[in-house]
């Protein structure tokens, strides 16, 4: 059986993965002399090629860390982007580039540079997730607008042809007219990151090429999964799909909906009308932290693009008809919900910031907040690895601070205190023990869990042990049957801390059985102790009930250590080390996806050698790095002749598992430069041959002889003339694989679409009669409608006729105004003007061209 598919977009068909992985032996010549080239923040430079630049980024799993990343002031060049044509300069904004990414904004570079390289250090997600990269990326970049306020992004977006800037309470917005990701910044560090990544993932999605309508689940629970993050910005490190972060966490978020509507399952979420984040949120980490499912959820990226879906009734008839027991992942799901245990009670809105593991409190505008990060951990419970409990690298170990033990007869905690030199002197900051709310608190949290209004922790029963303005210990036990002490520090620690350009004081703290145990210590200083009597009652309020960070009136940082079991993670923790993006870090999951399309497309004929091979790939990825785990990916590899042979009959599907990607896109150094190309992969282990040939409306090329090596791609450019010759072209592809004959057909438009835009204007004059016409593509998903205005200029004066319209995705209307006029009025300075105002997929968008009438020789 021949394998024929039909396509809109350039949707990758085979199991993807990205190029960078991949040769490029592209039938046009390209260089391979690396250029090194240093690239300049402070004065404007020619824009480089993406391939030009450096994106060297260390992948561990989900923790992201910047090797080399290249980035270059370009000024008032718009470069060449996915948003081609569809974006403009702007006022006070200036470009900057970096290998995937342009970056329009009013920021001052250094604040330029920090958004690129955190956008680099997403990129490898962007790409696992969706499991597929834009085929042109290598030349194209992805676009994005990051304004320091509001008003500036709104001129941004009125320049871009927008008619509103974004809700204002938005904070960011991905707009499909133009596929960009608009931010502006919010008072908060963490979300200002946070809808960066955000944004710039739907941006990525469009950039796939022409993606469609898909359910709120889907865009807003990958785009809020990846930004819930940690970032560490000492080491330039980022965290991704966080399941237990301290602040702004969308997984509480989820859990507490999770709760509210009673148990929802996969469907009900699926098909939810009403936007709720935090079950987006809670759907779509489930998927992508099992092996088996985050295959399924790629095979649905793909295919809702190849489909073009338009319904939430269409998106889940795809979405079951991947899942092979769509029960069993009903009951995963609910016994899922109940692992994830976090570690933290919330801190989502209010003052409190992350960087890394110090936790600090910035100024803040908020009239309520919570004034303690709480754990939900005590010192008396032994530490244990859990998967989705605080997963994200532990803090460096301190030479300040005694070494944390918990679940011992005499537990220690400690914390490290990082000032601001300038504001030493200024607040107190600490931990507090032995925390119990008072009945309103907790009566206040589980209204408002996320800004806690109508709470003040700094009422509940709590020993607080903390060090004010730098120079002085508090240990408050008042509102634990005990009363406040305070202790100067010794002079050689006050002097010490003065004295450092980067002030950092320890503090450790030890539970015994009548004393608590204070120990202080800075470096070029001696160590500090004090011990101070407890009750039993106040020891066992210590060791059973949990503690919590505390700050007042400073911004100094505070990194606890508390024992909380990431050290016992059987996986590697060495961040340093190349891995993948998966949740694993595991270097199979290439592989299995290609299992995964290969059963879905066989169905019911699936070979028990496919099923058990698929299998056996997902259990050694949850044993990643692992001796067993290596030899199963071998295993399979070496099985691949005999599993090649048992799906002989299943074209489809053996094409699947060959790993021999077929695509029909565009490729190109400028709008004017593209050229529609079969862009061949192989992702396999071997070297392929074949023949490729490309037919339209009847007419082939010749048939076209191919040899790709493993880990190779190769270009070939569509004959241009061939592509004239109709409206679709036909790629046929034989190839042999593992001693099995494969064929591919594919089939794509021979004209690029570029969604919703006014694509051209014309206008011509006889008898006395001036005809204006214009063309109108519809989006590529979508509703839209509005009002086209044709304006004529001549002799003086404006003549101006309006007609409502409205256009379906991929539509293209053609529109024609008749004006009348004599020769003598059109003679001289005619010209004539078509504007659009519509609401594209929800946005009001104007868009215009403007032409002046050049006669011909008149009859005169």
């Amino acid at each position: 059986m021949k394998l024929k598919l039909s396509m809109l977009s350039a949707a990758v068909l085979l199991g993807a993965c990205s190029q960078t992985n991949i040769a490029n032996t592209s039938s046009q010549y390209q260089s391979e002399i690396e250029i090194v080239q240093q690239y300049n923040m402070n004065t404007v430079q020619a824009i480089p090629a993406p391939k030009d630049m450096k994106a060297d980024v260390i992948v561990h799993g989900r923790v992201s860390t910047v090797k080399d990343i290249d980035v270059a002031y370009v000024g008032k060049q718009i470069p060449f982007t996915f948003s081609d044509g569809k974006v403009d300069n702007t006022e006070g904004f200036e470009w900057y580039v970096s290998k995937h990414f342009a970056l329009k904004t009013d920021y001052p570079a250094k604040r330029a540079k920090f958004f690129l390289e955190l956008l680099e250090l997403s990129y490898p997600y962007y790409v696992e997730y969706f499991g597929m990269e834009p085929p042109n990326i290598d030349q194209q970049r992805i676009a994005s607008t990051y304004a320091t306020s509001n008003d500036r992004l709104r001129d941004a977006m009125f320049d871009d042809g927008f008619n509103r800037g974004i809700h204002h309470t938005a904070g960011g917005e991905a707009m499909y007219y133009n596929w960009v990701g608009y931010s502006f910044p919010t008072e908060r560090p963490q979300h200002q990151r946070y809808i960066s990544i955000h944004e710039t993932m739907h941006s990525y999605q469009m950039a796939l090429g022409n993606y469609p309508w898909t359910p709120s689940w889907h865009g807003e629970g990958l785009g809020d999964s990846t930004a819930n993050h940690n970032f560490n910005s000492k080491k330039k490190q980022l965290t991704v799909f966080g399941h237990d972060v301290p602040i702004f966490d969308m997984m509480s978020w989820g859990l507490h909906s999770y709760k509210k509507y009673e148990q929802p399952s996969i469907v009900d979420i699926h098909n939810r009308k009403r936007f709720d984040r935090g079950l987006n949120v809670l759907f779509v980490q489930f998927m992508y932290n099992s092996p088996e499912y985050s295959q399924y959820m790629k095979i649905y990226h793909q295919e809702v693009m190849r489909l073009q879906t338009d319904s939430r009734e269409k998106s889940l008839e795809v979405l079951q008809a991947i899942v092979p027991n769509w029960q069993v992942l009903e009951e995963n799901f609910k016994k899922w919900v109940t692992t994830i245990d976090e570690t933290h009670v919330v801190a989502s809105r209010g003052p409190w910031e992350m960087d890394g593991n110090m936790f600090y409190k910035r100024k803040s505008s908020y009239d309520y907040a919570p004034q303690r990060v709480g754990f939900t951990m005590t010192p008396s419970e032994a530490p244990s690895h859990r998967p989705y409990a605080i997963d994200f690298p532990r803090p460096d170990a301190s030479e300040l601070v005694l070494e944390a033990e918990r679940g011992v007869a005499e537990p220690v905690l400690s914390y490290v205190l990082s000032y601001q030199k300038d504001a030493i002197a200024n607040g107190k900051l600490g931990m507090a023990f032995g925390v119990k709310s008072t009945q309103e608190n907790s009566e206040a949290i589980a209204k408002d869990y996320r800004g806690w209004k109508g709470a003040n922790t700094d009422l509940d029963e709590q020993l607080r042990i903390e060090v004010k303005a730098a120079k002085t210990l508090q240990i408050d036990s008042r509102l634990l049957s005990g009363k406040l002490n305070e202790y100067s520090l010794p002079k050689d620690i006050v002097s010490s801390l003065l004295k450092q350009s980067n002030p950092e004081l320890g503090v450790s703290v030890q539970i015994k059985a009548t004393a608590i145990v204070v120990t202080i210590k800075t470096t070029g200083a001696n160590t500090f102790t004090i011990t101070e009597k407890i009750t039993l009652a106040q020891q066992q309020a210590l060791l059973t009930r949990p503690f919590g960070l505390v700050s007042s009136d400073n911004q100094h940082g505070i990194t606890p250590y508390v024992d909380d079991g990431r050290e016992l993670n059987p996986r590697s923790t060495d961040y340093m080390q190349q891995t993948a993006a998966n949740a694993w870090g595991f270097t199979g999951d290439k592989l299995a996806q290609r299992f995964a399309r290969a059963n879905w497309k066989a169905g019911k004929e699936t070979p028990v050698m496919w099923r058990e091979a698929f299998n056996q790939l997902n259990k050694a990825a949850l044993n990643t790095n692992t001796d067993d785990s290596v030899a199963k990916v071998k295993a399979v590899n070496e099985q691949m002749p005999d599993l090649a042979k048992a799906g002989a009959h299943l074209n489809e599907a053996l094409a699947e598992l060959s790993g021999i990607q077929l695509q029909l896109d565009w490729l190109g150094n400028s709008a004017d430069n593209m050229k529609q190309n079969a862009i061949i992969t192989n992702h396999s282990q071997q070297k392929i041959s074949g023949t490729i040939q490309f037919t339209v409306q009847g007419h082939q090329s010749e048939v076209i002889n191919v040899a790709v090596n493993a880990g190779e791609k190769l270009n070939l450019v569509v004959p241009k003339t061939l592509l004239s010759q109709g409206e679709k072209v036909l790629a046929d592809f034989n190839y042999t694989w593992q001693q099995q004959a494969i064929n591919q057909k594919l089939e794509q438009k021979t004209v690029q679409y570029h969604g919703y835009e006014l694509a051209s204007i014309s206008a011509n004059f006889a008898n006395d009669n001036f005809t204006i016409g214009a063309r109108l593509h519809g989006p590529f998903a979508g509703k839209t409608e509005g009002e086209v205005t044709f304006d004529f200029y001549h002799s003086g004066k404006k003549e101006s006729v309006s007609e409502k319209f409205t256009i379906k995705p991929y539509q293209v209307l053609d529109f024609k105004q008749h004006f009348e006029a004599t020769e003598k009025e059109i003679d001289h300075d005619a010209w004539f003007e078509v504007s659009v105002v519509a609401e594209v997929d929800g946005e009001p968008v104007l868009v215009r061209k403007r032409l002046p009438y050049i006669p011909k020789k008149f009859n005169r």
